[in-house]
């Protein structure tokens, strides 16, 4: 059954959907009909997010009305899985990159003008494509949580003092003299399982200034295997690896 992301109107067991588009797609391009079932979740962000069975009562032009057959309530809870991506060197790639770490189900998206980018400057009028594209992925994926789309020219802004994975291949040890493995702050144990993110570099690798910019936290750095891969490989990979898998890291 096809799971909506969409705001809707909830009194007692009935729900009211105003939204020509969702109204659209079940009419046209799913073939729904009166009886049909669907299943529909806020795109707000909860501690506790309610998602409802419905069943299509009677839909016009503009609105569908439905009653719920059953819900599952979901504890979001407290952790956080976030990453941080160089800005690409093209732009149909962020939105590749957005579509994908949303499957993935991270807490927030946040794209960078590294050294090397060669896109420096954030569209404002592909925020709503964006956005469109983080619905229809949290939908296809079923998942719980929508993604904050962040753009910053200074990540010490948004990170603070959350630890850091850098996922750098080649590294040069003299840029990172002052660093030391995650896993060796043992009182940050306890900081990891409430927020980490990941740091995703340009094509071309981060640089000696890049990591000047990030002395400011406490950071670990992680390869993603032998082969050099592309911005949105790695991000993609290393947003999975933070979400799901991020003891490995932590701890390696």
């Amino acid at each position: 059954m096809q799971l909506f992301v969409t705001d809707y109107t909830k009194k007692d067991n009935n729900v009211v959907i105003n939204n020509v588009d969702l109204l659209s797609q079940l009419r046209k391009v799913l073939r729904a009909s009166i009886g049909d079932i669907i299943w529909i979740q806020s795109p707000q962000n909860e501690a506790k997010k309610t998602r409802y069975e419905v069943r299509i009562d009677v839909w016009d032009n503009k609105i569908i009305e439905g009653t719920i057959v059953s819900e599952q309530a979901h504890d979001i809870g407290n952790e956080k899985r976030s990453m941080i991506i160089a800005m690409p060197n093209k732009r149909d790639k962020i939105e590749m990159i957005v579509q994908k770490l949303t499957e993935c189900a991270l807490d927030q998206i946040v794209f960078w003008p590294s050294e090397r980018s060669i896109i420096t400057q954030w569209n404002p009028k592909k925020e709503e494509r964006l956005q469109k594209i983080i619905r229809e992925a949290l939908e296809q994926s079923r998942g719980r949580h929508t993604p904050e789309l962040i753009f910053t020219t200074t990540p010490k802004d948004i990170v603070g003092d959350t630890p850091l994975v850098v996922f750098d291949k080649d590294c040069h040890p003299e840029w990172n003299e002052g660093y030391k493995k995650l896993s060796q702050y043992s009182s940050l144990r306890s900081e990891w399982q409430k927020h980490i993110y990941g740091l995703i570099g340009p094509e071309g690798g981060l640089t000696h200034r890049d990591y000047q910019r990030l002395e400011w936290t406490r950071y670990d750095i992680y390869g993603l295997g032998e082969t050099v891969l592309r911005t949105e490989t790695a991000a993609i990979v290393g947003g999975w690896l933070i979400k799901n898998n991020w003891q490995l890291i932590t701890n390696n």
